[in-house]
């Protein structure tokens, strides 16, 4: 069996494991890389791999950084099918045809403001290759209680287990033969942190598993308890209702927004908002909140307690407005505080989040709240990071707005969850540290060995090959 490493190694964005057993060739996830412009046009153009030598896609879970990548790959050649969640395969369409539309509205508007490098933003994909790709998906059902496999063809099947970081999202046990053997190896995926809201704890790997390919994207950190973000939460409310200021929020279009929205729900029913309007500015998001309220049968047990007993319908309330057209976004720039606004992008890379802050981030009475993880080189990251100007569409911008970072609202499993995660997998061997930057994958390796001094710990880089014999 070889593994390569085609993205998530080293980093945190493009996942792509090409996974080679006997003669099948197994893709987990085929995700788009993020950050400078010009770094990221060059690592997404083109794939690394044949497409039409791949035997079968297997997607854990419908973030662009997991699945961004799917129509080009079906674009250049690709004729199997995409294995994932229903849920999965929901989302990602939504996902992938937003990706289509913020490439192309990208490229216009750099066209008619003629700013430099607007040849880095020729859309790689179109709605029509997006189209073709949704009917490669093919549903597959969480592992059941009778334990059982999917079967792909004769010779390859998988089981998905709930992995609790977003709605539909997976960890993958993959088996196959080769020279007359049966080899199977897992991957984590993204594993979400227990105690989150609308989604159920990650579920461990029943089966006996050698290898692992895990996630390090906090490894090196504890998260807080989320009841300390939401205290947070309450005080930036607390004090923008004070100000008449602005709260814009960068967030994920899929997760991040959804769970967001619940806290504020709740914040809302307890008196924590006034008359304060939140606005959902992410046609993409409106539409993702949907698809949750559709699965409602993945919710897990605290939403029941904390909204459906009652008759309410979560991420349904007075304050909240969901902004779908563009002149309604517009709007927003002139409209006097306080006010909320929640965007996509989540790494403030593209979309109507970069023109909210292009409006809002001079102002010392605005706050820009941070609540996930920020990948290098991305204006999130900068953001983060304290730098006092900030350039947005190629002009400089100075800084007035204060910053907040809530790491607590992170959707990705900390350390010691990372470690008790690998020590429930019995006849585990070897591990391979995957999205995570150098730092964060370093000290988990450091961690893991402590704690299972029996296992191999690697970290592979991009473009490497292992073989397992």
């Amino acid at each position: 069996m070889k593994i390569t490493f085609y993205g998530a190694a080293g980093g945190v964005t493009g996942s792509k494991h090409l996974v080679e057993i006997g003669k099948n060739r197994v893709l987990l996830d085929c995700g788009s890389f993020q950050g400078r412009r010009q770094i990221t046009r060059e690592l997404n153009s083109e794939l690394p791999f044949d497409p039409s030598t791949i035997t079968a896609v297997v997607l854990t879970h419908g973030h662009l950084d997991h699945c961004g990548l799917l129509p080009l790959l079906v674009k250049n050649g690709y004729k199997g099918n995409i294995f994932s969640t229903e849920a999965t395969r929901d989302i990602s369409q939504w996902i992938l045809m937003d990706s289509a539309h913020i490439q192309l509205a990208d490229q216009e508007y750099m066209l008619r403001h003629k700013i430099k490098g607007h040849e880095l933003a020729e859309p790689l994909y179109t709605a029509e290759d997006v189209a073709a790709t949704m009917s490669r998906f093919a549903n597959v059902p969480y592992v059941d209680k009778n334990n059982d496999w999917f079967a792909i063809n004769n010779n390859l099947k998988i089981k998905l287990y709930n992995a609790g970081h977003i709605l539909g999202s997976a960890a993958v046990v993959l088996a196959g033969y080769e020279n007359g053997q049966e080899i199977k190896l897992a991957y984590s995926g993204d594993l979400g942190r227990k105690g989150t809201p609308l989604i159920d704890d990650p579920d461990y790997i029943q089966d006996e598993i050698s290898l692992l390919l895990m996630e390090s994207t906090y490894g090196d950190r504890t998260h807080e308890p989320i009841d300390k973000a939401v205290e947070i939460l309450k005080n930036v409310i607390k004090s923008t209702l004070a100000n008449k200021g602005k709260i814009i929020v960068p967030s994920f279009a899929l997760g991040r927004t959804q769970e967001l929205v619940y806290l504020l729900h709740q914040i809302s029913d307890r008196g924590g908002l006034g008359n304060m309007p939140i606005y959902v500015d992410s046609p993409l998001a409106s539409e993702i909140t949907e698809v949750f309220r559709k699965h409602r049968e993945i919710y897990d047990r605290e939403t029941w307690i904390d909204f459906e007993q009652f008759g309410e319908v979560p991420m349904s309330f007075k304050n909240l407005h969901f902004v779908s057209s563009v002149d309604e976004s517009k709007s927003l720039n002139t409209l006097p505080g306080p006010f909320m606004i929640i965007s996509s992008s989540g790494m403030c890379e593209a979309g109507r989040i970069v023109h909210h802050l292009i409006n809002n981030i001079s102002n010392a009475k605005n706050t820009i709240l941070i609540t996930g993880f920020q990948a290098q080189h991305t204006a999130g990251r900068r953001l983060v990071e304290g730098v006092k100007k900030i350039k947005l569409f190629g002009k400089e911008y100075g800084i007035k707005a204060q910053v907040v970072v809530l790491n607590e609202f992170s959707a990705h499993a900390d350390e010691p969850a990372l470690i008790d995660y690998a020590s429930h997998i019995k006849g585990l061997k070897e591990i391979f540290l995957v999205h995570g930057e150098p730092t964060q994958a370093s000290a988990l390796s450091l961690a893991l060995n402590k704690t299972l001094p029996g296992v191999k710990i690697a970290i592979p880089q991009m473009h490497e090959t292992v073989e397992i014999n």
